[in-house]
């Protein structure tokens, strides 16, 4: 059995799509404020959430609601890691947080409003050869002196992450040591929501992953490195400018990548 479709169902359908498609690009892109949203927004919070965070953009929220748990009021700034469906995931006061909206029950806060503070307008972003030192500050000097040109520009620098290997000659560690290495470095992860890995060998140790260059002579306190070999770097510069702000001789620069918020 053939199904005769007229004209004006054609019209019909036609007025549907083109009305839902509206609907959607005006609830994902035409917002009065793109980083503003109520407690009934959720799920458009974390879809933008989403997309600041992909680019590699330190993300912050102040958030306004309630704990579910007690029912007591919120108000604070989180630094959010992750989002997925309607729910943010956060660390706010050195603890793991779930956001969610403001009929949330199952995440710890329940959001009445939530403001989206993204860091910086663009990500500069360069490798270097591995780099060898005795001790981690050391190699953040050696890092440093690679990111020095960029401050020569004036440009306005938020914060700076690297990305790579860190070898470390230094001793076999027992047990409780290196217990207590693994605490220090969940320490770090819990504080700055970073995802640094920890790997005990003989005669030393191996740390990785992409983190805040501020972290490395933090590393000194807790280990005991004789000599350090890294992996090549790539280093991410935050900036505050945006792309059409920045110096024209920039590109001139071993730049990898230079990554936009918008």
């Amino acid at each position: 059995m053939r199904i005769k479709i007229g004209v004006l169902e054609v019209l019909v359908i036609l007025s549907i799509l083109i009305t839902s498609g509206a609907l959607v690009y005006k609830f994902l892109f035409l917002s009065g404020d793109d980083y503003h949203f109520d407690g009934n927004q959720m799920y458009k919070c974390a879809w933008v959430s989403e997309k600041i965070l992909s680019k590699g953009f330190p993300l912050y929220a102040d958030v306004y609601g309630r704990w579910t748990s007690t029912g007591e009021e919120f108000n604070g700034t989180v630094l959010i890691l992750k989002a997925r469906g309607g729910t943010l995931y956060g660390v706010y006061n050195n603890r793991s947080i779930t956001i969610g909206g403001r009929m949330a029950y199952k995440e710890d806060i329940a959001a009445e409003r939530i403001v989206l503070k993204p860091l910086g307008n663009t990500i500069v972003v360069y490798e270097i050869d591995p780099v060898e030192g005795h001790s981690f500050k050391d190699i953040r000097d050696k890092i440093e002196k690679s990111i020095k040109p960029y401050k020569n520009l004036n440009i306005t620098i938020l914060e700076t992450y690297i990305s790579g290997t860190f070898a470390v000659d230094s001793k076999t560690y027992t047990p409780t040591e290196q217990q207590y290495i693994r605490n220090k470095v969940e320490d770090i992860n819990n504080s700055r929501g970073e995802d640094i890995k920890v790997e005990f060998l003989d005669n030393g140790l191996i740390i990785g992953g992409k983190q805040r260059i501020s972290n490395l002579e933090v590393y000194d306190n807790f280990t005991t490195p004789e000599k350090i070999l890294t992996s090549k770097i790539e280093v991410y510069i935050v900036v505050n400018e945006t792309l059409k702000e920045l110096p024209e001789d920039i590109r001139s620069y071993n730049i990898t990548n230079l990554v936009t918020l918008k």
